[in-house]
């Protein structure tokens, strides 16, 4: 076969209408796939998913409506505070004259100005999946979109608490659901959604230069307990404990103590007179407080905003009205050297109840433990024991949280399994929570038979429900001068 005979067979093989070229579209193919488009994404939207946008802080830290972003000028921590009154709640217009001039630094309490030039953010975008309601029901702690029947063409994004057929009840910050006979049930949020909902006490990574600068104490510091009356107080203590507050590290070597040495925090934050008498040159008064449910994303003043209770200056800012004992202490351990007998120790104080662990330091054997100490300061309850990778020298990251009356404790991020015994029994029947001294100083890391480091400390606390009352309110004063 020669190559022109080749080339005819190949464009005798060719089909007559394929050589045709397609014709253009026309404009009724155009608003056909228009249609087409318009009518899948209706039906995607009406089944499956919709997007939203948070219009408001209700649900923060975990999703922010309108809000401004800006880095404390004292501790440099990243602030977000809600911006969502500066605009009209209708039309989402910037209203005249109306804007936040400041905010409180969640961290370290600085009063930070100039929020009105700060960088504004719209509210989270989130992407709503509608088919899991389509063939079960919502959990609870799930945060889920609805439709309020009374505003039916409002949309509402919440966290659900309360399920069909339910009576809740909100107390000390905490949610409970009645039976019929009026018992209570405390409703605890899954470990892993409780860690996701924790709000910031102190970071102490971050430092503010002007407290350092002035002598402000640190809110970590070495103590030691002493009993007066009944009562166990803690006072500072030249025990061993050094800050190097360059590294933002504080260090013992406990290697021949006796008994354990304290490292305790203290709630000493600095009042907006406080940073006004340091920015003049004094020393302020440095006093330990409560930890309330001071939220620092509604921490603002300014002029004309949308909120009748929003104040006009940095002393009008709520500070917190309720104490809160839910805690979760975080740090980063690092254990050089260990002698026969050490052991590692994490306490958090709940009025007259103490929740303590031990870790062996040889073997890894935690041991939880719980503490009546309105019944004997020195009557230690043994609840549980599990085994934990915290054995030997090396570097861990741990997390101990006193939180829906329930003690846990992580190892690098893992559960340890302390089984029904770290959940406490702290209904209506027991003694009623009433802060006592030692929450003055609520959480305590204490070594002895080692050399230990420990850096990254950061306290948090569990978000607290507000309902009709049931807590214990605070007014901004002294605990002492509440037990007075």
């Amino acid at each position: 076969m020669t190559a022109a005979t080749t080339a005819e067979s190949t464009t005798a093989e060719k089909s007559p209408e394929s050589s045709k070229e397609r014709p253009p579209e026309t404009w009724r193919d155009t608003f056909e796939q228009i249609v087409l488009a318009f009518i899948l994404a209706l039906v995607f939207r009406t089944f499956e998913a919709e997007a939203f946008v948070i219009p408001t802080g209700s649900m923060a830290p975990t999703l922010y409506g309108r809000n401004k972003e800006t880095t404390c000028s004292q501790c440099g921590h990243e602030m977000v505070v809600g911006a969502s009154s500066e605009v009209t709640r209708d039309s989402g217009y910037l209203m005249e004259g109306t804007r936040i001039e400041g905010a409180i630094c969640p961290n370290c309490f600085h009063p930070e100005t100039g929020m009105k030039a700060a960088r504004v953010f719209n509210g989270d975008r989130i992407l709503v999946n509608k088919f899991p309601y389509e063939i079960g029901d919502p959990d609870r702690w799930d945060v889920f979109v609805f439709k309020y029947p009374e505003k039916p063409g409002t949309n509402y994004i919440k966290r659900l608490v309360g399920l069909p057929g339910e009576t809740i009840r909100i107390r000390g910050g905490d949610v409970f659901r009645v039976a019929e006979s009026g018992s209570e049930e405390m409703l605890r949020k899954p470990p892993e959604k409780q860690r996701a909902l924790q709000i910031l006490v102190n970071d102490h990574d971050y430092a503010p230069s002007g407290l350092d600068q002035a002598g402000w104490p640190q809110r970590w510091i070495g103590m030691a307990a002493r009993d007066e009356g009944g009562v166990r107080r803690w006072s500072e203590s030249e025990n061993g404990w050094t800050h190097d507050l360059a590294e933002r590290v504080v260090s013992i070597d406990a290697l021949s103590a006796i008994e354990p040495a304290w490292l305790r925090y203290r709630h000493v934050y600095p009042l907006p007179a406080d940073w006004e008498a340091i920015r003049n040159g004094q020393p302020g008064t440095p006093v330990p407080r409560l930890i309330t449910d001071f939220c620092g994303y509604n921490a603002v003043w300014g002029s004309s905003l949308d909120d009748d209770n929003a104040p006009s200056r940095p002393d009008g800012v709520n500070l917190g009205a309720y104490w809160v004992s839910d805690l979760t202490a975080n740090a980063e351990l690092t254990i050089d050297e260990v002698a026969s007998g050490g052991e590692l120790l994490l306490e958090l104080c709940e009025g007259t109840w103490w929740y303590r662990c031990r870790i062996d330091l040889s073997s890894g054997k935690a041991t939880l433990s719980e503490v009546a100490v309105h019944m004997s300061l020195s009557d230690e309850q043994e609840l549980a024991t599990a085994a934990t990778s915290l054995s030997g020298s090396g570097r861990w990251d741990i997390s101990f949280a006193n939180v829906d009356d329930r003690i846990c404790l992580w190892i690098d991020g893992d559960l340890v399994d302390f089984g029904e015994a770290a959940t406490r029994d702290r209904t209506s029947t027991a003694p009623r929570r009433i802060p006592q001294p030692s929450d003055l100083a609520p959480v305590g890391v204490a070594v002895r038979g080692a050399k230990a480091h420990v850096a990254h400390l950061r306290l948090e606390r569990d978000i607290y429900y507000r309902g009709g009352g049931g807590g214990f309110r605070w007014e901004g004063g002294r605990l002492t001068d509440l037990l007075a």
